[in-house]
């Protein structure tokens, strides 16, 4: 068996926030045993491999430790090719790109968003895909603990929620993200941790990203439909036009 298999299965049970005794609890056996592999003491029998890895959501050549450098090139690619179909509008090749992904890698929360993305940008050919994204970033933030991944999941269970009608659902995932005020934009814009040219060109970029959402806000001013005059107060139509004229020409 791969010696690395010890410090994959500490390194997996870790990640979990299980300890010793915890583990042996789900797969059944002892605390030393645990303690064994994680040392390289012992190994666990193989008719246990696939409930080992299958409770851990990956294959069983990750769990022996086989070629991991090479498995995270593979998955970066993948990750990448998905990407380019992304900005093609090719959902459809994108979901089967993801889906053979998920077979040589399965459980890898990278691979689980994309696959959800795809199927989400499918709405118009098969809503039932709609579904099928949910489940996955449900289960995104059950299994991952990557901080960036888990805030677009809940970001884009916004949007989901809101296109199914469920504005419960989208507002209880809507207070899980963090407010402005913490957000990284606005924090490494104003703390001066940047200088210099770098302060500069991060600034600029915020001037955009910052503009471009405020006349997001403005053009629901001047939407008649979406807000009636007396909900608009003080704001008129008027007045959201002239604003964003403004804001054009600071924006450049």
């Amino acid at each position: 068996m791969n010696f690395n298999f010890g410090n994959n299965i500490k390194t997996l049970r870790k990640q979990r926030n299980l300890s010793q005794e915890q583990l042996a609890e789900v797969l059944s056996v002892s605390s030393q045993a645990i303690s064994k592999w994680e040392t390289g003491g012992s190994y666990p029998d193989i008719s246990l491999l696939p409930i080992i890895a299958d409770y851990f959501g990956i294959s069983i050549d990750v769990l022996l430790g086989y070629d991991m450098s090479m498995r995270e090139e593979n998955i970066k690619a993948y990750y990448e090719q998905a990407e380019k179909l992304f900005e093609k509008n090719a959902y459809a090749e994108a979901v089967s790109l993801m889906r053979e992904a998920l077979l040589k890698y399965p459980g890898n929360d990278r691979l689980m968003y994309q696959l959800a993305w795809a199927l989400s940008g499918m709405l118009p050919e098969s809503k039932e895909n709609y579904d099928e994204a949910i489940a996955l970033y449900l289960k995104i933030l059950e299994i991952s603990t990557d901080t960036e991944i888990r805030a677009r999941v809940t970001r884009d269970l916004v949007y989901r929620y809101y296109t199914k009608e469920r504005n419960d659902l989208a507002m209880c995932y809507a207070k899980q993200l963090p407010e402005f005020a913490v957000c990284q934009e606005f924090i490494m814009g104003r703390s001066n941790v940047l200088e210099g040219r770098e302060l500069s060109e991060y600034l600029q970029k915020n001037i955009q990203l910052f503009g471009g959402a405020l006349m997001e806000c403005l053009e629901y001013f001047q939407n008649t439909v979406i807000l009636s005059s007396n909900e608009m107060n003080p704001y008129t139509p008027e007045d959201a036009k002239k604003k964003m004229a403004l804001l054009k020409e600071i924006l450049g």
